[in-house]
């Protein structure tokens, strides 16, 4: 059976866009919240009463969550992490990015993962490093210079759909990029 998930991070209080894309994309079976307003992707959960999970962020005082979580979902194993204890900075230089989106899906496929899904960086990341398919959904902070975005997951039996979505000026969420991961590549 099909799951779709809606997957966000460091929203830091702008629950406008969060509410407008689950309104957008639902039906949903999950919404994933990765720290960094975690709280705000507890509520729009709640309010659409639609089935939540979520990681504390280094902004997230007082939330009682886990700094990791392993879901499973139709036979996938997703990791799922808000990324500040693993020195992910977007403005390091592109040598040390490139290590540390290495050194990440190392310790994902250590941990016996297919996919991690982090925040903090607040850019969206849509990669395969090895086996491992690596996501950041961006950010929705307001103020954010590049717009709100979020990653929509489908799984399935065979094969798993990302694509990351950006809010266009004119309220329209645009897809920004899309990965696929099949179970014969694994």
């Amino acid at each position: 059976m099909k799951k779709r998930i809606a997957v966000f991070s460091d929203t830091h209080g702008n629950r406008k866009d969060m509410r407008e894309a689950v309104s957008r994309f639902n039906p949903l079976d999950l919404i994933i919240h990765l720290g960094d307003g975690v709280h705000d992707g507890i509520q729009i959960a709640r309010e659409a009463s639609i089935p939540f999970q979520g990681v504390y962020g280094n902004e997230d005082f007082g939330a009682d969550l886990p700094g990791k979580i392993m879901l499973e979902i139709e036979g996938w194993r997703f990791l799922l992490t808000h990324g500040h204890h693993m020195d992910i900075n977007p403005y390091h230089p592109k040598d040390i990015w490139r290590k540390n989106m290495r050194d990440m899906a190392l310790w994902a496929e250590q941990q016996g993962a297919q996919s991690l899904f982090f925040g903090h960086a607040h850019v969206p990341v849509l990669q395969r490093e090895g086996g491992i398919v690596l996501c950041n959904p961006g950010d929705q902070f307001i103020g954010s210079g590049s717009g709100s975005s979020f990653a929509l997951v489908e799984t399935g039996a065979e094969a798993v759909r990302f694509r990351i979505l950006r809010k266009r000026q004119q309220g329209q969420w645009e897809p920004l990029s899309e990965l696929w991961l099949r179970r014969h590549a694994i």
